[in-house]
């Protein structure tokens, strides 16, 4: 005969409530009986669907922490937010619960995914350098797994040792997957505000995480400290990533306690694959080191990246940096384009855009560079140039873009050894003075001296390239934006009406079977085929006005 286990009742998704004049007592189901304490969440197991929901405007002291009991899925997340009091309340002072997690984290997940933080404020103590984070998933799983769906929207990060929202793996390449984190403010923070990252290692094949998306995020004040031994005091910076979109987000005013040599940056990858980087503002990021503190970044081992439609002003740093350290996986197959840059450089001798390799045995390589425009003012603090290669390099092309400094600014300079290195259709200008170029020890004070002495500004035996006023409507004088989704406003770097630019740029799809995109840095529509673009007259700089 056989017997049968009986049937279990199937447990129906739950909304668990807590208020701090509840009681822990009770189940929790329910606004009028909820919990009390961030200690009696933790001591509940979550279910896919469940929710956690903590009175809006009000304080919780504790850390949140979720395992791997706490099962949610990508179909059914465990949603961590807030709810509105029913005794009519301001909403608008309301809507989000406080978690309070003086020096720990404010949500740990170990080993566990498929979770929707939400409508959140977290708040550390700020004290201990590597203390806790605000918000934290980690895994250090076997088996190179992928846990499904972490999603934070709509939350306050600040105060915090470590990073304020950090996402990633710890053992071989097992991290996570559809990663979303969105509309998130995360300042005041020591190590850095947002990071994606995985287990760093020299031989790495694979990748921990996959399909990232950061968006619409303000991201500012994470100083970093003295005396680290890694980069800190970055805005975001994602690695150990295979699919990343960072979008739509300004970063400002970080790095300025950071004394490693080596980081911070506003926004960058590294050890990374596919990552677009786009529609962002990074601007005044600093450091205390005599290294980085820029804007954007494609650093070791990024490969099939790009950066484009970003505005970088202001920084310590370069605006655009192509960077590879040693030991780090080959980098190769990227892009900038269509970005502005704004008195980048301003300690250290950085530039607009700038390119570096430890050696010659494994460069920045491979690398298309175009339609960007970059206005280089005097630094009160070293010697900026709008384009730099610091190192040696191979295979990078510079095509169509404006260098704009102001007099006594070094407009381009190149040193060490850059196979296949071509300069192409790009404009070059210093408001009334000698425009500067330098070619390892040599300086050359005319465009075409330095053309005749270096063979760049040729193509196929034709000569390239100017040396005139763009006719920007008020270079240098940008400012800040301040809201991403307002970039295309930004009318400082549009060319004027009658511009000698305008329609003059190389076709890059005749030229190299380059698509260069559908769009300008302002929104200007482009073809969208070969065919399209043999009658379309392409624009220098990130402006390609209709002529």
């Amino acid at each position: 005969m056989t017997h049968l286990e009986p049937l279990q009742p199937r447990r129906l998704l739950a909304v668990y409530y807590v208020d701090p004049d509840g009681s822990d007592a009770n189940d929790g189901l329910s606004p009028q009986a909820a919990w009390q304490t961030i200690g009696r969440v933790n001591g509940f197991t979550f279910a896919s669907g469940d929710s956690v929901l903590f009175e809006g405007g009000s304080r919780f002291a504790g850390n949140l922490s979720f395992g791997p009991d706490d099962a949610g899925s990508a179909a059914a997340p465990i949603v961590v937010g807030s709810y509105t009091p029913e005794d009519g309340a301001d909403p608008a002072a309301s809507s989000r619960a406080t978690i309070d997690a003086g020096t720990g984290d404010g949500l740990y997940a170990l080993n566990t995914a498929g979770f929707l933080v939400t409508r959140l404020n977290f708040v550390g103590s700020n004290q201990s350098p590597y203390g806790g984070s605000g918000i934290r998933f980690k895994t250090d799983l076997p088996g190179d797994v992928k846990l499904p769906r972490v999603h934070v929207h709509d939350v306050e990060v600040s105060g915090f040792g470590n990073y304020g929202i950090t996402v990633g793996g710890r053992n071989g390449k097992s991290g996570f997957s559809d990663v979303r984190i969105t509309q998130a403010r995360v300042h005041h923070n020591l190590v850095g505000g947002i990071e994606i990252e995985g287990e760093f290692s020299r031989t790495s094949k694979g990748y921990a995480n996959r399909d990232v998306y950061i968006g619409h995020c303000e991201v500012y004040e994470n100083t970093g400290f003295a005396g680290s031994l890694g980069h800190v005091g970055s805005g975001i910076v994602v690695s150990d990533v295979d699919g990343a979109v960072i979008e739509r987000c300004v970063s400002h005013h970080n790095g300025q306690f950071n004394t490693h040599v080596g980081g911070p940056v506003g926004i960058w990858a590294w050890d990374a694959n596919n990552v677009v980087i786009q529609h962002n503002e990074s601007h005044h990021n600093r450091t205390s080191s005599t290294a980085d503190g820029g804007g954007f970044d494609l650093d070791g081992g990024v490969t099939h990246s790009v950066m484009q439609y970003n505005y970088s002003h202001d920084n310590d740093g370069a605006g655009y940096g192509l960077f590879q350290f040693p030991g780090a996986r080959p980098f190769g197959d990227n892009v900038v384009r269509f970005n502005v840059s704004e008195n980048d450089g301003r300690r250290n001798g950085y530039a607009g855009i700038q390119l570096w390799s430890a050696g010659y045995r494994n460069r920045v390589r491979d690398v298309q560079i175009y339609h960007n425009t970059v206005y280089t003012g005097r630094a009160a603090h070293g010697t900026p140039r709008a384009i730099y290669f610091q190192g040696s390099t191979a295979d990078v092309t510079v095509r169509n873009n404006i260098f704009q400094t102001e007099p006594g600014v070094t407009v381009a300079e190149v040193r060490y050894t850059q196979p296949g290195l071509r300069f192409e259709g790009n404009n070059y200008h210093s408001g009334g003075g000698l425009v500067r170029f330098r070619r390892n020890a040599r300086l050359f004070g005319t465009f075409s001296t330095w053309r005749a002495a270096t063979g760049y500004e040729r193509h196929d035996k034709r000569l390239t390239g100017s040396s005139v006023d763009p006719m920007l409507t008020n270079g240098g004088a940008g400012g800040t934006v301040g809201d991403a989704a307002l970039l295309e406003s930004l009318a400082a770097y549009r060319l004027r009406p009658g511009s000698p630019l305008a329609g003059a740029g190389l076709n890059l799809w005749a030229e190299s079977g380059t698509d260069p995109g559908r769009r300008d840095f302002f929104g200007t529509p482009l073809p969208a085929t070969a065919e399209e673009a043999a009658s379309f007259r392409y624009g220098v700089g990130a402006h390609s006005p209709v002529t």
